[in-house]
């Protein structure tokens, strides 16, 4: 008997999404213009990320075919990659220019504003990803950074 995981990773090979992992994202982050990561969780704890499954493909069909490429990554992947963009809420969907950071989609939207959200991305400088709010001292000062 397969489990939900299982199914949902079957269903993003099936539509023709790339895997990847935290080694195999920057390659193929850099040989893409412009790249959607589908970032998963748990489908039994988050059920909704079973959602982008079916809300993804519809909403790229609103673009030229070859506007985005789409790769998923596992459980596992999708932890890590997470934390090294700061990414804390899930579902979510990663986008990156031609290995630069663009922005993220976390969380479902109604289907304006994701079709939206898709296309602001396109136009969107890249920049710094952000990061999780982890403070900086110095282990000669008692007070933190001087």
């Amino acid at each position: 008997m397969s489990n939900p995981q299982d199914n949902l990773l079957q269903r993003l090979a099936d539509t023709g999404y790339q895997a990847v992992d935290a080694a195999s994202l920057d390659p193929l982050a850099a040989a893409t213009p412009n790249l959607i990561v589908m970032l998963n969780a748990d489908p039994v704890k988050y059920p909704e990320v079973l959602d982008n499954v079916v809300i993804v493909p519809e909403v790229l069909r609103e673009f030229p075919a070859d506007t985005f490429r789409v790769a998923y990554a596992d459980l596992p992947a999708s932890q890590a990659i997470a934390k090294r963009f700061g990414i804390l809420k899930f579902p979510a969907l990663l986008f990156l220019r031609q290995g630069e950071y663009v922005g993220i989609i976390a969380g479902l939207q109604d289907w304006p504003d994701i079709v939206h959200s898709f296309a602001d991305k396109l136009t969107a400088p890249t920049r710094r990803p952000p990061s999780v709010g982890i403070p900086v001292t110095s282990a000669s000062s008692e007070k933190g950074c001087a």
